[in-house]
């Protein structure tokens, strides 16, 4: 078998960045150069600190979205490489990809929002 992989699929990026919890752990990971923590990905999600919590238990269910969900889900695309036993998130293969391509819909939000006002 060969080592080489297909690139990420259109229909696949636009699937990771349908949940703004991913499209939020991307932009942290994007700001950190050497991988980033779980816990500082929950705080950067608003998932930290007494605050945050409501009735409906929202604090420890983003965090098991975050493991169960998200960072499996990111790291099968290969977008992300996830040391669960470390609690590591890093860059993966095709995160540059991933990225550019938010960084696109971001920039025409922003232009068809100014473009509106």
């Amino acid at each position: 078998m060969s080592d080489l992989q297909e690139p990420i699929s259109t229909e696949t990026a636009l699937r990771l960045l349908l949940k703004q919890q991913r499209r939020q752990i991307l932009r942290r990971v994007a700001e950190t150069s050497d991988g980033t923590t779980v816990d500082q990905l929950k705080k950067h999600l608003g998932g930290e600190g007494p605050m945050n919590s409501d009735a409906n238990g929202s604090v420890e269910n983003r965090g098991i979205e975050l493991h169960h969900v998200h960072l499996p889900m990111l790291q099968e695309a290969n977008v992300i490489d996830y040391d669960a036993d470390q609690s590591i998130v890093c860059r993966g293969q095709e995160f540059q990809n991933i990225l550019s391509l938010l960084e696109v819909i971001d920039g025409h939000r922003e232009d068809t929002s100014t473009e509106l006002s």
